[in-house]
Protein backbone atom coordinates (compact mmCIF):
# COMPACT_ATOMS: atom_id res chain seq x y z
CA UNK A 1 0.00 0.00 0.00
CA UNK A 2 2.93 2.44 0.37
CA UNK A 3 3.93 1.97 -2.61
CA UNK A 4 0.69 3.59 -4.27
CA UNK A 5 1.31 6.27 -1.78
CA UNK A 6 4.86 6.52 -3.47
CA UNK A 7 4.14 6.39 -7.08
CA UNK A 8 1.18 8.80 -6.47
CA UNK A 9 3.34 11.21 -5.02
CA UNK A 10 5.74 11.35 -7.84
CA UNK A 11 3.24 11.51 -10.57
CA UNK A 12 1.92 14.56 -9.06
CA UNK A 13 5.65 15.80 -8.16
CA UNK A 14 6.18 15.44 -11.93
CA UNK A 15 2.73 17.17 -13.00
CA UNK A 16 3.45 20.20 -10.67
CA UNK A 17 7.17 20.88 -12.14
CA UNK A 18 5.47 20.29 -15.72
CA UNK A 19 2.77 23.34 -14.79
CA UNK A 20 5.54 25.58 -13.74
CA UNK A 21 7.94 25.40 -16.88
CA UNK A 22 4.81 26.53 -18.88
CA UNK A 23 4.24 29.35 -20.85
CA UNK A 24 1.36 31.05 -22.43
CA UNK A 25 1.61 29.20 -26.00
CA UNK A 26 1.71 25.95 -23.88
CA UNK A 27 -1.94 23.74 -24.23
CA UNK A 28 -1.68 22.03 -21.22
CA UNK A 29 -4.74 20.05 -19.58
CA UNK A 30 -4.86 17.82 -16.40
CA UNK A 31 -8.02 15.94 -15.48
CA UNK A 32 -9.25 13.91 -12.84
CA UNK A 33 -11.47 10.99 -13.51
CA UNK A 34 -13.71 8.31 -11.92
CA UNK A 35 -12.95 5.05 -14.17
CA UNK A 36 -13.77 1.40 -14.30
CA UNK A 37 -12.34 -1.83 -15.89
CA UNK A 38 -14.76 -4.42 -17.43
CA UNK A 39 -13.93 -8.12 -18.66
CA UNK A 40 -16.07 -10.21 -20.10
CA UNK A 41 -17.42 -12.94 -18.18
CA UNK A 42 -15.04 -15.61 -19.36
CA UNK A 43 -11.82 -13.58 -18.69
CA UNK A 44 -13.24 -11.87 -15.75
CA UNK A 45 -13.01 -15.85 -14.05
CA UNK A 46 -9.53 -16.07 -15.05
CA UNK A 47 -8.55 -12.58 -13.58
CA UNK A 48 -10.76 -12.76 -10.44
CA UNK A 49 -13.51 -10.58 -11.32
CA UNK A 50 -15.15 -9.13 -14.10
CA UNK A 51 -15.35 -5.43 -12.90
CA UNK A 52 -12.94 -2.96 -10.90
CA UNK A 53 -13.57 0.35 -9.79
CA UNK A 54 -10.09 2.74 -11.03
CA UNK A 55 -10.85 5.75 -9.06
CA UNK A 56 -9.54 8.28 -9.27
CA UNK A 57 -7.61 8.46 -12.31
CA UNK A 58 -4.98 11.07 -12.75
CA UNK A 59 -3.89 12.50 -16.36
CA UNK A 60 -1.87 15.43 -17.83
CA UNK A 61 -2.14 16.01 -21.63
CA UNK A 62 -0.17 18.28 -24.03
CA UNK A 63 -1.33 19.55 -27.28
CA UNK A 64 1.61 18.93 -29.65
CA UNK A 65 1.20 19.66 -33.32
CA UNK A 66 -1.42 19.09 -36.08
CA UNK A 67 -4.58 18.29 -33.87
CA UNK A 68 -2.32 15.48 -32.03
CA UNK A 69 -2.31 15.71 -27.83
CA UNK A 70 -0.13 13.79 -25.92
CA UNK A 71 -1.72 12.01 -22.59
CA UNK A 72 0.02 10.46 -19.95
CA UNK A 73 -2.48 8.53 -16.80
CA UNK A 74 -2.35 6.55 -14.07
CA UNK A 75 -4.47 5.00 -12.26
CA UNK A 76 -5.20 2.22 -9.52
CA UNK A 77 -7.62 0.04 -7.75
CA UNK A 78 -8.48 1.94 -4.35
CA UNK A 79 -11.22 0.08 -2.00
CA UNK A 80 -11.50 -3.35 -4.54
CA UNK A 81 -10.28 -6.79 -4.08
CA UNK A 82 -8.11 -7.08 -7.54
CA UNK A 83 -5.11 -5.43 -7.49
CA UNK A 84 -4.55 -3.07 -11.01
CA UNK A 85 -2.38 -0.38 -11.31
CA UNK A 86 -2.45 1.41 -14.90
CA UNK A 87 0.18 3.47 -16.53
CA UNK A 88 -1.58 4.45 -19.55
CA UNK A 89 -0.10 6.82 -22.76
CA UNK A 90 -1.80 7.70 -25.47
CA UNK A 91 -2.08 9.76 -28.82
CA UNK A 92 -4.93 12.09 -29.23
CA UNK A 93 -6.49 13.23 -33.02
CA UNK A 94 -9.07 15.87 -31.94
CA UNK A 95 -10.45 16.66 -36.20
CA UNK A 96 -9.16 19.73 -35.49
CA UNK A 97 -11.92 20.80 -32.59
CA UNK A 98 -8.93 21.65 -30.16
CA UNK A 99 -10.60 24.98 -29.61
CA UNK A 100 -13.97 24.12 -29.81
CA UNK A 101 -16.22 24.08 -26.79
CA UNK A 102 -16.86 20.58 -27.91
CA UNK A 103 -13.60 17.98 -28.75
CA UNK A 104 -14.79 14.83 -29.74
CA UNK A 105 -11.41 12.73 -30.29
CA UNK A 106 -10.17 9.44 -31.41
CA UNK A 107 -7.03 7.81 -29.56
CA UNK A 108 -4.10 5.17 -29.69
CA UNK A 109 -1.73 4.38 -27.07
CA UNK A 110 -0.17 1.66 -25.18
CA UNK A 111 -0.40 0.63 -20.93
CA UNK A 112 1.64 -1.27 -18.41
CA UNK A 113 -0.83 -2.93 -16.33
CA UNK A 114 0.67 -4.15 -12.75
CA UNK A 115 -2.04 -6.70 -11.39
CA UNK A 116 -1.42 -9.72 -8.75
CA UNK A 117 2.29 -10.36 -10.06
CA UNK A 118 3.31 -9.43 -13.29
CA UNK A 119 2.92 -6.03 -15.20
CA UNK A 120 1.63 -6.58 -18.65
CA UNK A 121 1.70 -4.15 -21.58
CA UNK A 122 -1.59 -3.87 -24.04
CA UNK A 123 -2.49 -1.68 -26.92
CA UNK A 124 -5.19 0.65 -26.47
CA UNK A 125 -7.69 2.27 -28.99
CA UNK A 126 -10.59 4.30 -28.22
CA UNK A 127 -13.26 7.72 -28.34
CA UNK A 128 -13.33 10.59 -26.74
CA UNK A 129 -15.18 13.67 -26.16
CA UNK A 130 -14.39 16.45 -23.81
CA UNK A 131 -17.16 19.73 -23.44
CA UNK A 132 -15.96 22.72 -22.29
CA UNK A 133 -18.09 24.46 -19.77
CA UNK A 134 -15.78 27.63 -19.37
CA UNK A 135 -12.62 29.00 -20.77
CA UNK A 136 -10.55 26.55 -18.04
CA UNK A 137 -12.98 23.70 -16.82
CA UNK A 138 -14.37 20.94 -19.02
CA UNK A 139 -15.77 17.40 -18.46
CA UNK A 140 -14.48 14.76 -20.17
CA UNK A 141 -16.09 11.12 -21.44
CA UNK A 142 -13.50 8.52 -22.66
CA UNK A 143 -13.80 4.35 -23.71
CA UNK A 144 -11.19 2.65 -24.32
CA UNK A 145 -10.19 -0.76 -25.51
CA UNK A 146 -7.72 -2.56 -23.51
CA UNK A 147 -5.93 -5.52 -25.99
CA UNK A 148 -3.78 -7.64 -24.12
CA UNK A 149 -1.59 -10.55 -26.42
CA UNK A 150 -2.70 -14.06 -25.53
CA UNK A 151 0.74 -14.79 -24.35
CA UNK A 152 0.28 -13.14 -21.14
CA UNK A 153 -1.81 -14.90 -18.74
CA UNK A 154 -2.04 -12.50 -16.16
CA UNK A 155 -3.87 -10.15 -18.17
CA UNK A 156 -7.11 -10.29 -20.41
CA UNK A 157 -8.08 -7.82 -23.26
CA UNK A 158 -11.27 -5.36 -21.78
CA UNK A 159 -12.72 -2.02 -21.86
CA UNK A 160 -11.97 1.18 -19.35
CA UNK A 161 -14.49 3.70 -19.22
CA UNK A 162 -14.29 6.98 -17.36
CA UNK A 163 -15.83 10.55 -16.41
CA UNK A 164 -14.03 13.41 -15.01
CA UNK A 165 -12.80 17.11 -14.62
CA UNK A 166 -10.30 18.52 -17.02
CA UNK A 167 -8.70 21.67 -16.16
CA UNK A 168 -6.72 23.71 -18.80
CA UNK A 169 -3.69 25.95 -17.48
CA UNK A 170 -4.52 28.29 -20.55
CA UNK A 171 -7.19 29.64 -21.41
CA UNK A 172 -9.59 28.34 -24.10
CA UNK A 173 -11.49 30.46 -27.20
CA UNK A 174 -14.30 28.28 -27.00
CA UNK A 175 -16.00 28.11 -30.35
CA UNK A 176 -19.42 27.57 -29.89
CA UNK A 177 -19.71 24.52 -32.09
CA UNK A 178 -18.01 21.76 -34.24
CA UNK A 179 -19.62 23.20 -38.14
CA UNK A 180 -18.84 26.51 -39.92
CA UNK A 181 -21.99 27.94 -40.81
CA UNK A 182 -21.98 28.61 -44.59
CA UNK A 183 -24.06 31.97 -45.61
Amino acid sequence: MKNKYNYLAIFLLLITSSVFSQNADNKWTFGIDLASVKYSEADGKVIGGSFINQSPRFSLSKYMFSNITFVGAISTSIGDSQKYTTFDGLARYDFGTSQNNVVPYVFIGGSFIKAEVVTTPTANFGVGNTFWFSDKYGLNLQFMYKYSQDKFQSQKSHTMTSIGLVYSFGSRTLNPRLWSSSH
